[in-house]
């Protein structure tokens, strides 16, 4: 499938494909594709090249507008009609030609379901953020789409009603069975919600897999960059031996050891990029044992910030190797602070060696 503005290519999938039941989040950065992609498959713009197929079903000129009511988009504005809350959601129904009182009890078993019943004769501009976007998933649910697009649906929101939001979605789309397609920049929601995890990057889906897989291996550093992973390393192999591969930093020639499951593959005199999460960095004091085939490293404090989740630590362990450790503030342990030696440990299993290809 391509999609093209003017003559600039702004989306290329070669193939994707959503199973039954199951929820895809993509994420990617503005102008990475995103919303293109969600057009498409809400038939709402045609692909310059490629197809469409809902449920082994071609979309054509003559098919699209049947094949259209079997599908429902959820939006970041809610887009709500000037009316009551309860005939917000029966719309969906009636336009499909259900009638006013079937449409209209389907539509309060929807409001009761995402804890809005109480708001039905409310008129719908006069509601807040959260109240509003959950009569818009209301009024989705309530035409059994068989597949739910949401583009960005709770990205106008604050986080204590996203808090609440996301989790209710996630267990309304498992009752329901319902396929959904969700497309945000929050990893967070995406984690939350997909069964897979698609990073868009550029027009092009750069990794596709479950989002434990896409997290703990990413498949290149632009996709490593962009899900946050704070030390991207330059190495050169040094040794393998079975799935233990000892790798040297580029500068500061420090030897790390990963475990990899494509040890195989990799040859000594190979460069690639170390990728570790900054949570997956422990900062001991000087000297303290570390686990048993843990890598240690001696470094230097630099800088320590504050966060939600505790300390994010800059290490300098030598030359050109900069770490950065997300830790926790606990209670019978001071901060660490600038100036503090520490010793780093890494779990070898826990580093995702991102090769380059091998030249030849």
């Amino acid at each position: 499938m391509r999609v093209c503005h003017r003559d600039r290519v702004v989306l290329e999938v070669p193939a994707l494909e959503i199973g039954e039941g199951e929820t895809l989040s993509l994420i990617g950065p503005n102008g990475a594709g995103k919303s293109s992609l969600l057009q498409v498959a809400a038939l709402l713009r045609r692909p310059d090249a490629g197809e469409i197929l809902l449920r082994g079903e071609r979309a054509t000129r003559r098919s699209t507008a049947r094949l259209r009511r079997r599908v429902a988009v959820v939006f970041q504005d809610p887009l709500l009609f000037d009316v009551g809350v309860l005939a917000n959601v029966a719309a969906g129904l009636r336009f499909r030609g259900v009638a006013r009182r079937e449409a209209e009890q389907t539509a309060a078993a929807w409001l009761t379901r995402f804890g809005v019943r109480h708001l039905a004769d409310r008129n719908a501009r006069a509601l807040s953020g959260g109240e509003a976007q959950r009569v818009s998933l209301a009024r989705a649910f309530a035409t059994e789409p068989e597949i739910l697009l949401l583009d960005e649906p709770f990205a106008a929101l604050d986080a204590p009603t996203r808090a609440t939001l996301v989790p209710e979605l996630r267990a309304q789309l498992r009752a329901t069975g319902t396929s959904a397609i969700v497309v945000t920049h929050d990893q967070t929601e995406a984690l939350a919600l997909g069964d897979r995890l698609g990073v868009l990057l550029d027009g092009r889906i750069s990794q596709l897999g479950t989002p434990a897989d896409v997290l703990a291996r990413p498949a290149n550093v632009a996709v490593a960059a962009f899900i946050g992973v704070a030390n991207l390393i330059p190495v050169r192999v040094v040794s393998v031996m079975g799935q233990r591969v000892e790798v040297a930093t580029e500068h500061s020639e420090s030897r790390i050891s990963i475990r990899s499951s494509g040890a195989s593959n990799l040859r000594p005199g190979q460069r690639g990029t170390l990728a570790l999460h900054a949570r997956h960095v422990t900062l001991l004091p000087p000297d303290t044992p570390c686990p048993a085939g843990w890598n240690a490293l001696g470094g230097l404090v630099t800088d320590a910030s504050l966060t939600p989740a505790g300390q994010e630590v800059a290490v300098l362990c030598g030359p050109g190797l900069r770490l950065i450790a997300a830790t926790p503030i606990l209670p019978d342990r001071p901060p660490f602070a600038p100036g503090q030696p520490v010793t780093v440990s890494v779990d070898p299993a826990a580093a995702h060696l991102i090769a380059d290809p091998v030249q030849h």
